[in-house]
């Protein structure tokens, strides 16, 4: 994924459509993204915030109303 694509999802709202563990694929607008669930084993349709994690490197996909670690 580039840093463009990062950048664009930073922020969005989506929901998970799959999950083949430990990643998901998130819907965001239209473009399907793999990335991290949080919590992790979030299930297909739970909305999330997708947020670049700077540390890990990728974005995370948090689960609407759960407690960011």
């Amino acid at each position: 994924m580039t840093r463009g694509m990062e950048e664009w999802a930073d922020g969005s709202v989506g929901r998970i459509v799959s999950h083949p563990d430990p990643d998901a694929y998130v819907l965001v607008d239209g473009v399907l993204l793999r990335m991290l669930p949080h919590p992790p084993g979030a299930l297909p349709g739970t909305e999330v915030e997708v947020r670049h994690d700077a540390g890990l490197g990728r974005l995370v996909a948090y689960a609407r109303g759960a407690a960011r670690g």
